[in-house]
């Protein structure tokens, strides 16, 4: 009886192990070279790693996180989702702390302008995402309908993307009295 209880054990466990030896999983070194590269690209910040979660079975419409940090120190998570039973993904930023989207802060300088002074300018701050580095200042330029560009120098205030931001006084003119 002992001999047939330990038949069945085997052969229930060799067919486990030949069912799991079959699944097909994700080569993650692949993946993360591939987001590093992506971040890198259209965030246009450096992506010092990339980690995300090992072993993971090819799955369409699985949904997972990895995680990716900054040189500057910024920490984005990206949400990461398998198209097909190829290996394919999608993936999108679904947090950041330390990013600065410069989208945003172009509108928020444009309404500053529209507001306090009347002014309907373009703003271009020259990227898509900067680090929130606090104490460090850049430059956008505000352009009005015309085509006068001004410098619009920004200063950060915190990791969390607060700033500060003065128009300065175009070229050939006095700075404006405060």
């Amino acid at each position: 009886m002992k001999i047939k209880r330990a038949e069945t054990l085997v052969l229930c466990l060799g067919a486990a192990l030949a069912l799991t030896g079959c699944t097909r999983r994700l080569d993650m070194d692949k993946l993360k070279t591939e987001l590093k590269a992506g971040l890198t690209s259209q965030l246009g910040v450096t992506i010092k790693d990339v980690t995300c979660p090992e072993g993971r079975e090819i799955k369409v419409a699985d949904t997972f996180e990895c995680k990716a940090s900054s040189q500057g120190g910024a920490s984005i998570t990206l949400k990461v989702t398998q198209n097909d039973d190829q290996g394919n993904v999608k993936w999108e930023v679904a947090a950041s702390e330390g990013l600065m989207d410069l989208k945003k802060l172009e509108a928020v300088i444009a309404g500053g302008l529209q507001e306090q002074a009347g002014v309907q300018a373009k703003v271009d701050c020259g990227g898509t995402y900067r680090e929130a580095e606090p104490g460090k200042a850049f430059d956008c330029q505000a352009t009005d309908p015309t085509g006068s560009a001004t410098t619009v120098t920004v200063t950060v205030k915190d990791r969390a993307g607060n700033v500060d931001w003065k128009l300065n006084a175009p070229d050939g003119e006095p700075p404006a009295e405060e």
